[in-house]
């Protein structure tokens, strides 16, 4: 089968799809697949599944937002030319944030009849919108931390926004975009002087924002499968929060899986993520992220295209649960959106 890895992008986790993009690609190969790695932001540039997109290191500061991370005509048609020039059997897109996880690359697909692994349009379109998504979290029953969601023109207010953090949630707090991801952009407020600050990097971002109750607890990673969720991982940083350095910097953090949880609170957990990955109408795979104490569970978030680096957490739990890193793209692959009428044979 000939597969088309999608990788790169224009939002600010464009080094980090990179380094997915070059591990996906490989596993596909090492399954025996014709496989090529694309980057929509290089438009007409193909590269073998072994070429190396990402730098050996991917840094320890977030990156800066790549190109308007908008899908221009100029992208759209690179993609659909190479797509038919290599005559892709299967797209299998890792782009994380922006254009390549919001929705509308996986509209273009549908659209254009191109079978692709992961969620569909309406999924990834609701997943990437947190406030979105954590409405139809709690109307399911999912725990939640309490919240507060303010849009781009919201933010220009900032003072505003100050006084609802202090009068309806309190200090310490957490504000973060309601799109990005990789911790781009998120800040831990102690008081009301640190949210103009925070604001900024939403701002430069072109997002809104959504502040929660910081809730203290240890960072469990749920991966679900074609609707199974597999073993938790435990997510043990060194110094500080699961930061962007934290989590793309090799012996900052330690991992442990299956997490070190009562059964009770790892069965809960592993329930409640089969719940989100439905409710919110995933396919193929993602990642739900929780935090977890001694006085229950919040869900963070669903990723409809999380991170396949090799310090990635999708790959320790396939590995905890009996497979290999091919085995797990295999499953992935099984499950691709397919058009009616013209079947993939995998």
């Amino acid at each position: 089968m000939r597969v088309l890895v999608l990788c790169g992008g224009a939002s600010s986790e464009r080094v980090v799809s990179l380094a997915s993009g070059d591990a996906v690609a490989a596993w596909c190969a090492a399954l025996g697949h014709e496989t090529y790695k694309y980057d929509p932001e290089r438009p007409g540039e193909i590269f073998s599944w072994d070429e190396k997109l990402a730098p050996v290191a991917i840094g320890l500061e977030a990156p800066a937002v790549h190109g308007t991370a908008e899908f221009d005509p100029r992208v759209a048609r690179g993609l659909l030319e190479v797509i038919e020039k290599l005559n892709v059997d299967v797209v299998f897109p890792i782009l994380h944030g922006g254009y390549g996880e919001d929705g509308t690359l996986q509209s273009l697909l549908e659209w254009t009849g191109v079978s692709y692994t992961g969620s569909g349009p309406r999924s990834s379109a609701i997943c990437m919108h947190k406030p979105t998504a954590k409405a139809l979290m709690k109307e399911a029953g999912v725990p939640l931390a309490q919240g507060i969601a303010f849009n781009l023109e919201e933010l220009s207010r900032v003072k505003r926004v100050g006084e609802r953090i202090t009068s309806e949630l309190g200090y310490p707090s957490i504000l973060k975009p309601q799109g990005g991801g990789s911790t781009v952009g998120l800040t831990v407020l102690e008081s009301e002087r640190d949210v103009a600050g925070a604001v900024q990097l939403i701002v430069e971002q072109h997002d809104g924002a959504i502040a929660e109750t910081f809730f203290k607890g240890k960072e469990i990673a749920a991966t679900v499968v074609n609707g199974e969720s597999l073993p938790l991982v435990e997510i043990r940083p060194k110094v500080g929060i699961y930061d962007y350095s934290n989590k793309y910097t090799s012996g900052r953090t330690e991992y442990i899986c299956p997490a070190e949880l009562p059964a009770q609170m790892t069965f809960a957990v592993r329930m409640s993520a089969e719940t989100v990955f439905r409710i919110l109408g995933a396919r193929g795979f993602a990642r739900i992220d929780y935090l977890v104490n001694d006085e229950g569970i919040v869900c963070l978030e669903l990723n409809s295209l999380p991170g396949m680096t090799a310090l990635s957490l999708v790959p320790k739990a396939a590995h905890a649960h009996g497979w290999s890193s091919e085995d797990l793209i295999a499953r992935i692959l099984d499950t691709a959106w397919r058009p009616v009428g013209n079947p993939v044979v995998l």
